[in-house]
């Protein structure tokens, strides 16, 4: 493997090799992701004839207990290296979409929801965001917003794809579909091409230098020297702000999508419009390597999150008062996904250049919780809306109000100091 690795090396940095594969991880978290579990929610309110606020609070409750054992998952990460836990994961993911294939009572969907939040939405991202970071540093943001292009491919075709999938062969199968893919398809090319980091094949990160001992030595000693501890990272507020500003786009995105066929609905927009609507919130990732250069590698992350938070604002805005068709509904997809887009490359590339590489893996894990706590956060009360009202707007207001929180926080964050948490210590 690390031959192998080396011989790519000579002719293009093998790092690109580990964005290719960090996509196509994040690719196949799809059966976890909300965008896919939606359009299997009808077939299961058809089915079992439960109601839409039951079903939102065992997604909510699953995503919520999931999301909390993250840290658990990004310590093994750090312990026994992505490329053991990458194969691992999209295994148990596998089983859980045949298990899901199975379920015929209210207890065995919740069930499954967790174990997809877990595996899919959960470590197939976190595992591959604290990979890539490990094989690049001043093309970080750049290497980021490739590997999400994994994710935008996922977004753009799946729920479409998912909604035909079981009109032609059944929700059962269409779960099955899914496990036979990460098996065949996945599991084997994460097994022939992922390496943990370049030092561990004797490359030097973005092949700065000749490769020399005496280079790698250095290198890992940066690593160990800048390197923020998890414990040492939460005691930052950078952490704990930009945790609490992460919240808010997973909470309004996971809401909405979960939602979006029965929103869509009352605004006069057909099943079949919507399902191709919603996957059009991942077109504008395909401009953020060129937003990357030009834009998060240029000014502070604060400045970046004021435009989104920003943006998200006017976006739930829009949502609550100007969709009322198809093409006012595409309007507001495309421009809630260019903020959700620049925002997600930026907290990417935030982590591992606030708080290093070697720990990366625990501290993403631990951020990882905020991201899910948001996205258990949205279903129930948008939810509980719609059952109480027949509508969802006054729980988009409420999420308009906690943006301008997030922007208050936004101006306070900078790089943080490992010297600065022991300076008043003995």
């Amino acid at each position: 493997m690390k031959t192998f690795a080396k011989k790519i090396n000579q002719k293009f940095y093998y790092g690109w090799v580990i964005v290719f594969v960090s996509a196509f991880s994040l690719f196949f978290s799809a059966p976890g992701q909300t965008y896919s579990i939606s359009v299997f929610i009808d077939s299961y309110s058809e089915v079992f004839d439960y109601s839409s606020s039951l079903i939102s609070l065992g997604y909510s409750i699953a995503t919520l207990i999931s999301g909390s054992l993250l840290v658990v998952m990004g310590k093994l990460t750090d312990k026994f290296g992505q490329r053991i836990m990458i194969m691992v994961v999209g295994s148990l993911l596998a089983i859980t979409t045949f298990y899901k294939s199975f379920v015929f009572n209210i207890g065995m969907i919740f069930v499954g929801f967790f174990f997809l939040r877990y595996f899919g939405q959960g470590s197939m991202t976190l595992i591959p965001h604290s990979l890539v970071p490990q094989w690049f540093k001043k093309r970080r943001a750049f290497a980021l917003s490739l590997e999400t292009y994994g994710a935008l491919i996922a977004t753009l075709s799946v729920p479409a794809f998912n909604y035909w999938l079981i009109g032609q062969v059944g929700w059962e199968n269409a779960w099955r579909f899914w496990g036979l893919g990460l098996l065949l398809v996945f599991i084997p090319t994460a097994f022939f091409t992922v390496i943990n980091r370049p030092e561990d094949a004797g490359i030097t990160v973005e092949n700065e230098g000749n490769g020399t001992e005496e280079e790698l030595k250095a290198e890992l000693d940066a690593i160990n020297k800048e390197s923020f501890t998890l414990q040492e990272a939460l005691h930052t507020k950078e952490f704990w702000f930009v945790g609490l500003m992460s919240i808010i786009v997973p909470m309004f995105t996971t809401g909405v999508t979960f939602h979006f066929f029965s929103m869509m609905s009352l605004r006069g927009v057909s099943p079949q419009a919507a399902s191709f609507i919603i996957g059009l919130i991942a077109l504008p990732a395909f401009i953020m390597p060129l937003v990357a250069r030009v834009l998060i590698d240029r000014y502070q992350p604060k400045y970046i999150f004021l435009l989104t938070q920003t943006m998200i604002f006017l976006s739930m805005g829009w949502l609550a008062f100007f969709v009322q068709n198809t093409i006012s509904a595409t309007g507001f997809i495309l421009f809630y996904g260019m903020a959700v887009a620049i925002q997600q490359v930026t907290l990417n590339t935030l982590w591992p250049t606030y708080f290093g590489r070697k720990h990366l893996g625990a501290i993403r894990g631990a951020a990882t919780v905020f991201m899910v706590l948001g996205t258990a956060l949205g279903p129930l009360p948008l939810g509980l809306n719609y059952d109480l009202t027949g509508g969802y707007n006054e729980t988009i207001f409420i999420m308009m109000a906690m943006t301008v929180g997030a922007f208050v926080m936004a101006l306070s964050i900078r790089k943080p100091r490992k010297e600065d948490l022991y300076e008043n210590k003995p």
